[in-house]
């Protein structure tokens, strides 16, 4: 430890000799090793394997070492970072004061406002007016400004209704910076009462200096109040399964001015078939062109129908009223009002049924000239009996015979061309008890073809039959019930066909002996001869054949008659055979030529020269199918010339 006193220590000694500006006398050299000189100092490579205790000290020059410079390090990512925002918030801020220094030319949409006013509620048919509200609160103007506006289906133009209105332009030209426009539109709205309806609005401009032009979109929703029409309907609330029952559709102007080309159309339930319409509808029974409503107005459908169904079923008529002004159109596009009417369909109290020849239904086809087997059956279906229970079936059709009408167990009125059932006729009509049954019987004919001079085409007979009783209802007062049901026949052609044999006469010459002589040829002309006096009769075919004696000659030309000789069949194909052919146009006819070569066996006799014609067709009205024939014509001819004398008609000997 250095001493104290005049003496320096050792430390003072040492800042003596560093800051001296004389050079330190080495009085000690040994005491620092000695530098050795090396010009270039690099660090290795690779640490060697060796430790620090055997590496030999290097001695280092002092003089030759050199200050080591300090290297120029660049700018951090910070400071950069720094740097780029403060220059990018120094232009955001320049070009932000010149936009709120210069700022005048500058539009944006968001302040343009369109506003459509309008009412909530809309009566339908009476002018509607709406009010659209433009504001520009932009510094610049905007040009060529056009305001667009369209209308829901069926509306109307209020200075002409007859005219749809779909689409407005209004031509506005340029509002101004803060400028407000209003403008004032006008229209008749149709369409169902409640319904939803929408007006559309489009603003469409420009800004100065530009070509683009932009738009702006508005609306306004409303409801359709009162339609410009109303429908009432008086219908039953229930009707009976195959009755017929009446419709009266009642459609009432509510509007102060006319209301042009109204229609009524009638949407029907399953099972429904129209009867009769007053006035006529125009399509299938189911639209009416009303035309044009007055104020005040009202008019009037009737409509009759019937419907079938099961006991108990509800079904759901609907009539809507609306426009219809193109006359190929058969249906409304855009309803006023559409008014539903349920009704609830029955089965009847006492059911019946008619039947013709076995076949029931709404129509039937019977042949005409034949007596037609007739049935009505009844039964009641009520949970009580029904007492008194009485029928009456009428007759209508000018091809009955009426003096053919016969009834089992009732009675004819001929005045009236009804048979009536009753307690006094049939006992068991006295009382009917629950689900009990019955039959009842009669027959009838048509008439000939062209009775009294006339034939008719395409005839039908019509039978109907009501059934009345009484019941004892819920209240335990006596109700009548009733029912009915109706059947139309359709009547076949009655047509006919007949087979003439000649030798002297018809357009074939022939030859041979009369008497014919066995052994011997002789020819006959056969003449076929077809009537159809009232339905057209399609593919009409008549055929033969020969015996094995008779050989086939010849056909008339043009006759349509061809013959197979495998078969020996003659075949006259008419095709078409329309009504009234043999009554009021002539008849049609064909003709051919045979060979008769009797044997000795049939001497004496009289010989058939063709077999039975059968005749074949269908009945285009009755859409049934037609046969008759002819019989066989022999040697015993009819209707020959004056040169025929009956003693020709039997075979002779061979001479």
């Amino acid at each position: 430890m250095a001493q104290k006193g005049n003496k320096k220590d050792s430390l003072e000694e040492l800042k003596d000799s560093l800051y001296s500006r004389e050079k330190p006398a080495q009085t000690n050299p040994d005491e620092r090793s000695p530098l050795s000189p090396i010009s270039d100092i690099r660090p290795p490579v690779a640490w060697k394997d060796t430790t620090i205790e055997s590496r030999p000290a290097r001695p280092i020059d002092v003089e030759t070492l050199e200050p080591i410079a300090m290297k120029k390090k660049g700018w951090s990512f910070a400071t950069k970072f720094f740097l780029t925002s403060l220059v990018f918030f120094l232009g955001a801020a320049g070009v932000a004061a010149y936009i709120i220094l210069q700022g005048g030319n500058t539009i944006s949409p968001k302040n343009i406002d369109v506003q459509v006013v309008a009412a909530s509620v809309i009566d339908g048919g009476k002018p509607a007016t709406f009010q659209i509200i433009i504001d520009n609160r932009n510094q610049s103007p905007l040009q060529s400004v056009d305001l667009s506006i369209d209308y829901p289906d069926g509306t109307r133009d209020p200075t002409d209704q007859t005219k749809q209105l779909t689409h407005e332009k209004i031509t506005i030209g340029t509002i101004a910076p803060g400028q407000q426009i209003k403008r004032t539109v006008t229209a008749v709205f149709y369409g169902q009462e409640g319904s939803a309806q929408r007006l559309a609005a489009n603003l469409s401009y420009s800004v100065p200096n530009s070509n683009s032009v932009f738009q702006k979109p508005a609306e306004a929703s409303f409801t359709l109040g009162s339609s410009p029409v109303s429908i009432s309907i008086q219908a039953p609330a229930e009707a009976i399964s195959g009755e017929q029952f009446g419709v009266d559709v009642t459609v009432t102007s509510n509007t102060p001015t006319p209301i042009a080309d109204v229609a009524l159309q009638g949407q029907y339930p399953f099972g429904f078939s129209v009867v009769s319409t007053n006035p006529t509808a125009d399509t299938g029974g189911t639209t009416w062109r009303l035309g044009t409503l007055q104020p005040g107005d009202a008019k009037v459908v009737h409509l009759t129908g019937r419907i079938d169904g099961q006991d108990g079923e509800e079904r759901v008529f609907r009539f809507v009223a609306g426009p219809i002004s193109d006359p190929t159109e058969t249906s409304i596009k855009v309803p006023f009002i559409v008014v539903p009417q349920t009704l609830t369909v029955h089965r009847p109290f006492v059911t019946a049924n008619i039947a013709l020849n076995g076949k029931s239904g709404k129509t039937v086809s019977v042949v005409g000239q034949q007596t037609i087997q007739g049935t009505v059956t009844w039964q009641n279906n009520l949970s009580v009996p029904v007492s008194n229970l009485e029928l009456r079936l009428l007759f209508s059709g000018p091809m009955i015979d009426t003096n053919s009408i016969t009834a089992a167990n009732g009675f004819y009125e001929s005045r009236s061309q009804t048979i009536v059932w009753s307690r006094d006729q049939d006992s068991n009509l006295a009382s009917i008890p629950p689900g009990g049954s019955g039959t009842e019987q009669f027959t009838f004919t048509t008439l000939a073809p062209g009775t009294g001079g006339t034939v008719y085409v395409n005839p039908t007979v019509s039978l109907s039959v009501g059934v009345s009783g009484v019941r004892e209802g819920q209240s335990g007062v006596p109700e009548t019930v009733s029912s009915a049901a109706t059947i139309e026949a359709s009547i076949a052609s009655a047509a006919s066909i007949t087979a003439q044999a000649l030798h002297f006469s018809g357009p074939f010459q022939n030859a041979g002996p009369m008497p014919p002589v066995a052994e011997k040829t002789t020819t006959y002309t056969i003449v076929w001869t077809v009537k159809n006096p009232s339905n057209t009769i399609a593919n009409a075919v008549a055929q033969t054949t020969l015996p094995l004696y008779v050989q086939y000659v010849a056909a008339g030309q043009g006759s349509g008659i061809t013959y197979d000789s495998g078969t020996r069949t003659v075949t006259w194909s008419l095709g078409d055979l329309k009504a009234g052919v043999g009554y009021s146009t002539a008849a049609k006819t064909a003709a051919f030529q045979v060979a008769l070569t009797p044997s000795a066996s049939q001497v004496g006799g009289t010989p058939v020269l063709v077999n039975a014609t059968g005749f074949t067709g269908q009945d285009r009205f009755a859409q049934v199918g037609i046969s008759t024939g002819a019989p066989a014509p022999t040697t015993a001819l009819s209707g020959d010339s004056a040169s025929y004398t009956n003693n020709m008609a039997n075979i002779a000997p061979k001479q």
